[in-house]
């Protein structure tokens, strides 16, 4: 059983024969769909392949076999066996140890297979690293060089906008949106501040705009991968140059990144100030723009939801009720592109809301009506997914909210990785069942829900 008081005990795996293949489950049906059946490899190739490469590292590292299992604490048998595929790593003190011992900082560089080849670490305390945020922090603390006039700066902003719209094209469709964004987020956000500063200072109204935008996307990632000191730093950041702007609306978009950036940091007060006064700032232009009033009703759900978390449902209802007025009024095909604000988003939160004030029932009754694949954001849907799975269990139903889990898992692999709430129901399931299921320890591995 998972023991919270040693959170190195177990690394969540599945004890199998080598021969075994992984278990592979089709649950039962939920909401609009079915849970796809993901298949494994064969479980013994991994192993050997795991063994290999402890080989090879043990190798590199000029230990022989005997000397590397005693400092393991281990026999030489064991480790015999680890190399040959015969014996699985399945104890995370026992992986630290030998990864300390092979001078292995990264755990992908023993257990790549098991740990679906994704760009984070296991930080202190278990907590998640996305191998993006250094370059980000970077970018963000570094000073630029002077850099030379731009020619063409119109064409260089065109081509910008165009670089910021394949971003969020590919956050909202990849099942690894936070990898995608990693990939991309450290480069725009270095060119768009050295193209400002290469522009003249009558010329920086486009400039201040790009920076805008930029700098939300990066928060975006930022506050996504449980970074909230970073992922505050470039809402401020990115709300400077949206003022600089003086366009209300990506002054609300920005704000609308500083309440996620709010809640991120627990503060759910600041969060519902900030929305309901950039809300109030766009007043004006609702009537004569269907994009001001989508942000509009995005901050209102934001409201909705920091007020959900502060446990002050009437208020929460009443700014959910002003945001479904707004989604009826654009209509069941409106999607905001940054904020995927809509009706069935409006749906999404009415379940998240139920949720944080402790009405699980009700939350699984409405979720019944969301077709989940009618929600355009993989990383919205897997989020989703992980709420239900959090009603479920506290109406101690494990085996739904493992399915659930599972889904988002499908949906997003990386936004269940990364969301703390996630992996600590995961933690919660194991450790509230005296024989814990393989499938869920399989997700727990996957995951890295170790601590």
């Amino acid at each position: 059983m998972f023991n919270r008081s040693n959170p190195q005990k177990y690394l969540i795996v599945t004890k199998r024969s080598p021969m075994e293949k992984a278990n592979v489950v089709a649950s039962k049906p939920y909401a609009q769909g079915r849970i796809a059946v993901t298949h494994h490899e064969d479980q013994a190739d991994v192993d050997q392949r795991i063994g290999q490469r402890v080989r090879r590292l043990r190798l590199q590292r000029g230990l022989g076999l005997r000397a590397c299992a005693e400092l393991c604490g281990r026999t030489e048998e064991w480790l015999r066996q680890v190399e040959r595929g015969e014996q699985r790593l399945d104890k995370l003190s026992t992986l630290v140890t030998l990864a300390k011992v092979l001078g292995v900082r990264d755990l992908r560089l023993i257990m790549e297979e098991r740990l679906d080849g994704l760009t984070c670490d296991i930080a202190e305390g278990g907590r998640v690293s996305h191998k993006a945020v250094p370059s980000i922090r970077q970018v963000l603390s570094a000073p630029l060089f002077p850099a030379r006039p731009v020619v063409d700066l119109s064409s260089e902003i065109g081509r910008m906008k165009r670089r910021l719209d394949v971003a969020w094209s590919e956050w909202h469709r990849s099942a690894r949106p936070y990898t995608a964004l990693g990939v991309v987020a450290p480069g725009l956000l270095r060119d768009a501040l050295v193209l400002h500063r290469s522009a003249q200072p009558y010329e920086r109204h486009g400039t201040w705009a790009i920076i805008a935008e930029v700098f939300q996307i990066s928060q975006r990632f930022l506050y996504c991968v449980g970074e909230p000191d970073l992922a505050a730093r470039a809402a401020d950041r990115g709300m400077v140059a949206a003022e600089e702007t003086g366009d209300p609306v990506l002054i609300g978009a920005s704000a609308w990144m500083s309440t996620m950036a709010a809640l991120g940091a627990s503060q759910p007060e600041e969060a519902c100030e900030v929305a309901r006064t950039a809300a109030e700032c766009l007043k004006p232009a609702l009537r004569a723009s269907e994009t001001a009033l989508s942000m509009w009703g995005s901050l209102q759900l934001f409201a909705a939801i920091a007020y959900a978390k502060g446990r002050k449902t009437a208020d929460a209802w009443r700014h959910w009720d002003l945001a479904q007025r707004a989604a009826s009024a654009l209509g069941p095909v409106h999607h905001h592109p940054l904020t995927m604000f809509g009706e069935v988003n409006v749906g999404v939160y009415a379940v998240a809301i139920e949720v944080e004030t402790g009405r699980s029932a009700a939350a699984i009754d409405r979720a019944k009506s969301i077709a989940i694949s009618s929600i355009p954001s993989s990383n919205r849907r897997a989020q989703h997914l992980i709420d239900l799975a959090r009603g479920q269990l506290r109406r101690h139903a494990p085996d739904e909210a493992l399915a659930c889990l599972r889904m988002s898992e499908q949906h997003s692999t990386e936004t269940i990785i990364f969301s703390p709430v996630a992996r600590q129901a995961i933690a919660e399931m194991i450790d509230k069942q005296r024989r814990p299921p393989s499938p869920l320890l399989d997700l727990a591995l996957r995951v890295r829900a170790i601590t």
